[in-house]
């Protein structure tokens, strides 16, 4: 018996064929980057950016930060930033980022809302090639919302990671509901991660706290407001016998050091 999807998925379906069409998407100098209306969500009060949640150990996505919130991200200590939208950066947070010494990177990803605006393929690696290397961590992306670019890009990253379609469509229609788009669920399927796999074969990012969950539950225990540190990624055989990436450990201990030496030095 074929599996029964969600309302509005056979109409992605039908979308993402038909996209596979168009072979370039329109520049980005486009009026659609240029008329970008969305904005930030008012702050709901927790301290830390709406809809902020886990994507993985040392990963993590949400809106955009406001003054209120640099406090509680202070304590991630973040050491890259990625912002998924085109406007100039807001002064207040221009200067959090600087002052707490983290990397940049704004790389802007078209709302999907017309079947000829999307994002092409080379800028979506660009953003997994950063997020599929812990020498980034601890992450942060995100665009306005929280929603649907950081959606889309997050379903990419699982994808990438030996999620199927429906599992990464399932994530998103989650975090992006009540107002999921099926240009959005369009382009994450029509995205192909097939040049990103040995890349993330070799890191350690296919199995182990990267795998595909099972069933709502885990992937809402898993998106969880949780705060993972660089010591969450280490070598070591966990209960599913899963090993963890010798890379990944690498990683952890240099960054280890780093942080101790800074320590060492802030106290004389």
């Amino acid at each position: 018996m074929a599996p029964v999807r969600p309302h509005g998925w056979a109409d992605s379906d039908q979308i993402a064929k038909a996209l596979c069409a168009l072979e370039t998407p329109t520049e980005y100098s486009s009026k659609t980057i240029n008329l970008d209306q969305s904005h930030p969500p008012t702050p709901d009060g927790t301290g830390r950016p709406t809809n902020f949640q886990t994507v993985a150990p040392g990963i993590y996505r949400s809106s955009y930060p406001q003054f209120v919130h640099f406090e509680k991200l202070e304590d991630l200590e973040l050491k890259t930033i990625i912002t998924f939208v085109p406007a100039p950066l807001e002064l207040d947070y221009s200067n959090f980022i600087s002052t707490s010494g983290i990397i940049h990177h704004q790389i802007p990803i078209l709302a999907n809302k017309k079947a000829d605006v999307f994002t092409s393929a080379d800028i979506v690696h660009q953003v997994l090639e950063l997020m599929l290397d812990p020498n980034n961590y601890p992450m942060l992306i995100h665009c306005n919302k929280g929603k649907h670019r950081t959606g889309c890009m997050t379903a990419c990253f699982r994808k990438v990671c030996g999620w199927t379609d429906e599992a990464a469509l399932e994530e998103y229609v989650k975090y992006s509901t009540p107002k999921d788009r099926e240009f959005d669920k369009a382009f994450i399927k029509r995205f192909d991660p097939a040049p990103l796999k040995p890349l993330a074969l070799e890191r350690g990012y296919v199995g182990g706290v990267y795998k595909q969950p099972i069933g709502d539950t885990q992937i809402s225990e898993r998106s969880t407001m949780t705060v993972y540190t660089n010591n969450s990624v280490s070598t070591y055989e966990n209960d599913d016998g899963d090993v963890q990436h010798e890379y990944q450990d690498r990683v952890r201990k240099r960054n280890n050091e780093i942080m101790e030496s800074t320590w060492l030095w802030s106290h004389r």
